[in-house]
């Protein structure tokens, strides 16, 4: 079975489409920060606390991998998030020369809260779209996703 060339798409429509994809992002970020602006980490931390909710005690290059960002900086998060008492390095069982992270209660409870706040100052901002548009969207996001 052969398989479907891919579209060639013209330059300046992926351009737009990327930049439609940042203006969006930045919406969010405006929408969830209540129109005050929050730095980049903020987001990042979040989204490390996601990861590490997500899945079964990963490593910091797990994370880094995650973030595509180096070693060290993956590290230097991760440090801060231990630091404030949101995360917790275990020995690995399979390798005790690594550690794993996992969320402390107290890191459960600040993302639940971050969580259940976004998605509250969120609600509207897709009701724009249908029901099926929005699940066409995200099959969008995750098609690309998946292609990468």
């Amino acid at each position: 079975m052969q398989t479907p060339a891919r579209p060639k798409h013209k330059k300046e429509d992926i351009a737009r489409a990327i930049s439609r994809f940042f203006a969006v992002r930045g919406l969010i970020r405006t929408r969830v920060a209540e129109g005050a602006k929050i730095d980049a980490s903020t987001w990042l931390r979040f989204e490390v606390l996601k990861f590490i909710m997500s899945h079964n005690a990963p490593r910091v290059k797990d994370i880094a991998e995650y973030l595509s960002v180096t070693a060290p900086s993956a590290t230097a998060l991760v440090r801060g998030l231990v630091r404030d008492g949101l995360v917790i390095r275990k020995i690995d069982k399979r390798d005790r020369r690594a550690s794993c992270l996992v969320l402390t209660k107290k890191g459960k409870r600040a993302f639940a809260t971050a969580m259940e706040r976004s998605m509250a100052r969120l609600e509207g901002f897709f009701a724009v779209l249908s029901a099926e548009e929005l699940e066409c969207f995200i099959g969008f996001l995750e098609r690309i996703i998946a292609a990468a």
